[in-house]
């Protein structure tokens, strides 16, 4: 199924049946196009009976974040990225603008997302991960981003109900 354009923003999913002994988990194949680039870059097999679910729960309660959505995309993505994962261990983790898959996190692939009221900017890049730091390099990231109207996110989620 393909839900969207895949030159601003799409969601490619397909249930691939060799990957599966049963009606229990459909795995298969998720995808993100932003801006016509294919998030994740490889293939990661995803339980898409639970990582649609999660996503349809994500995107119905996205954040309007004015300060947000006008900051430059670098600035804007590691701003979202360190209240997603702050270094201090204190400070809870804040996913309200995380629209990432779990299949996608698993190959450092994040996918942020605010809004303004009107649209929905959506940020997408693969992150090298730093095991030493136990942190992903936020430094020379390369980062695809696209906007789409709230009324056209809607129409998709909509869809994505009926999966």
């Amino acid at each position: 199924m393909i839900l969207g354009n895949p030159y601003n923003f799409a969601i490619f999913t397909k249930t691939i049946k060799e990957w599966n002994m049963d009606n229990e988990f459909y795995n298969g194949v998720l995808f993100f196009c932003i801006d016509g680039k294919f998030f994740p870059k490889n293939i990661v097999t995803a339980t898409l009976n639970y990582e649609i679910q999660q996503l349809k729960e994500k995107l119905k309660n996205l954040v309007d974040d004015e300060v947000l959505y006008n900051m430059q995309k670098d600035k804007a993505f590691s701003i979202i990225y360190n209240m997603t994962f702050p270094e201090n261990t204190d400070i809870d983790n804040d996913y309200r603008f995380d629209i990432s898959p779990e299949s996608f996190a698993d190959v450092n692939c994040y996918i942020f997302a605010v809004g303004n009221g009107k649209q929905i900017r959506i940020m997408a890049t693969e992150l090298y991960y730093n095991k030493e730091e136990a942190r992903h390099d936020l430094s020379d990231i390369k980062i695809s981003e696209t906007f789409i109207a709230n009324n056209d996110l809607n129409e998709m989620i909509t869809k994505l109900d009926s999966y």
